[in-house]
């Protein structure tokens, strides 16, 4: 630390007797790079916020666009987890806005890619009238590979094989096959669903088709349900990017659910 009242290099030197010659100059260069190493090192603030997709413009505005029927996408200041808005997301039977299964969702273009490493916090919400479809196909976030079919490498969906329904974090990654088999599959069910309880959500990965390399870390609700495991979260070749809202099967059931205060960070 520099002594007490003596705040930049400059001051030191003009409270220094004046060296004079080569050797004076040599003294101050190492000076200069013995208080560089001293100094406390820049990184962001904790908790620094790299991109907000959080609803408080009171629109959609945060996101690149929506993939979703007139309607089934409302901005609200109720329920909210956060400030001042959330999103309410709603699915109808036989909502196709795009080709494959019923959706109301947004995506944000991320440019993650092989050796991203992301941190990203949300908080999801599914009241009464939320209806998962059948099975395993309930998407409420994802990051959906830069290829235009296929599972996204990463998904947390609702899974309703079995009665309670339950919450679930799947990834796929490594070589792609022509018929969407992915060379390495994981899953993990970390918990009941709960209705009326906004869950919050802090995801950690490293973006990689190397199972060595990549990585996730969850927590939900402030405890670990997923600690650092070791994991291809890539396919070879893709990048992703981050979509939410609500993606299904064929269902016969309208169903709703709340988004509130996604956002990419940095601890």
């Amino acid at each position: 630390m520099l002594a007490s009242g003596c705040h930049s290099l400059g001051d030191l030197v003009s409270r220094t007797p004046r060296i004079r010659g080569r050797l004076g100059r040599r003294a101050l260069a190492i000076l200069a790079l013995t208080l560089a190493l001293l100094a406390p090192t820049a990184h962001p603030a904790t908790g620094g916020v790299l991109k907000k997709l959080d609803w408080e413009t009171g629109g959609i505005g945060q996101w690149t666009a929506k993939q979703a029927l007139p309607g089934r996408i409302d901005v609200v200041p109720s329920p909210v987890h956060q400030g001042h808005f959330a999103a309410r997301f709603t699915v109808k039977p036989g909502d196709h806005p795009i080709s494959g299964g019923e959706r109301a969702e947004v995506w944000w273009n991320s440019h993650e890619h092989e050796g991203t490493e992301s941190w990203w916090r949300w908080s999801t919400m599914f009241p009464r009238n939320f209806y998962p479809s059948h099975g395993y196909w309930n998407f409420f976030t994802q990051w959906h590979h830069t290829g235009t079919s296929c599972m996204p490498p990463v998904s947390f969906t609702v899974i309703r094989p079995t009665r309670p329904p339950h919450l679930r974090l799947q990834v796929w990654g490594g070589r792609l096959s022509s018929n969407c088999s992915a060379q390495y599959e994981r899953n993990w069910t970390f918990g009941k669903l709960r209705r009326n309880h906004w869950y919050r959500f802090v995801f950690h990965v490293k973006w990689s088709s190397d199972p060595h390399i990549g990585f996730v870390k969850l927590t939900v609700d402030g405890h670990v349900k997923i600690p650092k495991t070791h994991v291809a979260t890539l396919y070879r070749g893709y990048g992703v990017y981050v979509k939410q809202g609500l993606y299904r099967g064929q269902f016969n059931r309208t169903s709703t659910l709340y988004q509130d205060g996604l956002q990419r960070f940095h601890p």
